[in-house]
């Protein structure tokens, strides 16, 4: 008989502020690491750098110069990119959980807030995952550099720009995971907690052991470190185009293209409209080839 594999998702969230080090630091922390979820990457010619030595899978925005946010997930994982959810600031994944009631989908998100930018809170690209993982059952974790602070989470005291964040997270039901006013930006004269995490209704019951911890990060950022239970492991996903709803696809494909530039000039602008052209694909195909899972009999144990 089969046995699942079914075991804590180990996951570090942090800022690396733009720093070597800091990558280099965090290659050596995902030896027992599984999902990072990362603001502020190194970044080189417009691309992250420095995380190679990783191996899996680093997923980003590449139609933006210098992205802010990426998720890197060893390999094992069945995930699926949400890249129309995801932008310079933003970028979400969904992976495949089991619980009680069966398998359940579940979305890991990363966000990184400017400064300041006052008026943007909250992103709409955020709103729009809150909305749509709410009318797809879908269980939501957000991994956020607020630059901000309130005593909600921690904060030694509460500032403009958190007023707008603060009452979205109150009014679309959401958790603040938080459990320590323990600083999570550190510099030689100032010490606060900017950094939070953030779980749709029910999936905060995944999350445990939620802590700061005090690793060398070379960074002004300390490691956030997670505990996400019961990721599934044990089942394969995959999409049939057979299965395509080919009249639809077509309709959002023309949709998604219909926002690009038809001017190029130069190789970037080449890249950028490649970029462009592969995620509004990729975009019209997930939404319209539904997928399939099946058990992965691999792991199988005789």
């Amino acid at each position: 008989m089969k046995s699942r594999n079914i075991k804590r998702t180990r996951v570090p969230q942090v800022n690396l502020h733009h720093s070597r080090a800091a990558s280099a630091a965090l290659c050596v922390a995902m030896r027992n690491c599984d999902v990072a979820l990362i603001q502020e990457p190194w970044t080189y010619k417009g691309a992250i750098r420095g995380l190679k030595e990783v191996s899996g899978e680093l997923i980003y925005s590449r139609s933006t110069q210098n992205p802010r946010t990426c998720i890197l997930i060893k390999k094992g994982f069945q995930l699926l990119p949400l890249t129309h959810h995801c932008s310079r600031d933003l970028m979400a994944v969904k992976i495949k959980m089991s619980s009680g009631r069966g398998l359940r989908e579940i979305t890991l998100r990363l966000a990184y807030l400017p400064y300041n930018d006052i008026e943007s809170i909250p992103p709409r690209e955020l709103d729009r995952l809150v909305m749509g993982c709410r009318a797809e059952g879908t269980y939501l974790i957000v991994g956020c550099d607020a630059n901000s602070h309130h005593t909600s989470w921690g904060s030694t005291n509460i500032n403009n720009k958190v007023k707008s964040l603060f009452d979205y997270i109150m009014a679309n039901g959401l958790d603040i995971m938080n459990s320590s006013n323990k600083p999570t930006f550190v510099t030689s004269n100032r010490q606060e907690v900017i950094d939070i995490t953030i779980a749709s209704l029910h999936a905060g019951n995944y999350i445990k052991d939620w802590h700061v911890t005090e690793e060398v990060s070379c960074s002004n950022h300390r490691y956030i470190r997670i505990n996400v239970m019961d990721i599934d492991h044990s089942f394969i996903t995959y999409r049939n185009p057979r299965r395509t709803d080919w009249e639809s696809y077509r309709t959002d494909l023309s949709g998604c293209l219909s926002g690009m530039t038809d001017k190029i000039n130069n190789f970037t602008d080449i890249e950028k409209a490649a970029n462009q052209l592969q995620e509004a694909i990729a975009f019209a195909y997930s939404e319209n080839c539904p997928l399939t899972m099946r058990e992965n009999n691999r792991n199988t144990s005789w």
